[in-house]
């Protein structure tokens, strides 16, 4: 089973093409950043309540992207609002995401092209080599919030409420089928106490972005 944060990398991607999907401004960074602090919190060296983080084990994991993610966060400071915490992580994104990249890549999920363009710049695309674990990851998502029936897992809560609140939910459900399971999706959020913090986190920074941008005219 892959991690949450690469399951949010591969819900990202554009299965044809190899390219990210165009989503709001930082949500896939923020997202990433949730699913890291998610996971950090799983191995124990987080703890949080609903408004801050405390890092209370500052050794390593032996990961590279969990230890990437730990050394961001600052050891001096006790408590660390969420907030800081998403932000300060979310600025590393470009760094993280190589080391998901490669490591989905190793894992033969996908593989890497590298294309020239106007003969100098360089793009890396990432098509999906083996299918499997991205329909699995669909389907096993799509079956838990459609049917009001099924117990969802401690990461695939984390997995769903990073996605709705980075509206990556859009490339796995139909218009029609947000709609349907809005309450149903809020019910699962509600289930685990930092995907709650993460979410309202994300929301307040993401809100905090449109906010600039409307006032800059962008």
């Amino acid at each position: 089973m892959l991690r949450i944060s690469e399951e949010i990398l591969l819900l990202a991607l554009d299965e044809k093409t190899g390219r990210l999907h165009a989503l709001p401004e930082r949500a896939l960074e923020f997202a990433l950043a949730g699913a890291l602090l998610a996971e950090l919190e799983e191995r124990d060296r987080l703890e949080n309540d609903a408004t801050q983080i405390i890092v209370k084990d500052a050794s390593t994991v032996g990961d590279a992207v969990l230890d990437l993610a730990l050394a961001i966060l600052p050891k001096n400071e006790p408590r660390l609002t969420i907030q800081k915490a998403l932000a300060r992580i979310a600025l590393r994104a470009k760094d993280i995401k190589e080391l998901l990249f490669a490591d989905l890549v190793n894992k033969g999920v996908l593989q890497a092209h590298e294309q020239k363009f106007l003969w100098v710049l360089r793009e890396r695309r990432y098509p999906v080599k083996d299918d499997r674990e991205e329909r699995e990851v669909r389907a096993r998502i799509r079956d838990i919030v459609l049917n009001p029936a099924a117990v969802p897992a401690r990461q695939d809560i984390v997995l769903i409420g990073l996605m709705d609140a980075c509206d990556l939910d859009a490339f796995v459900f139909t218009p029609a089928e947000l709609d349907g399971s809005a309450a149903r999706i809020k019910q699962i959020c509600a289930m685990d106490f930092i995907v709650q913090a993460l979410a309202r986190a994300i929301g307040e920074i993401q809100q905090a972005i449109l906010e600039v941008i409307a006032y800059s005219g962008m």
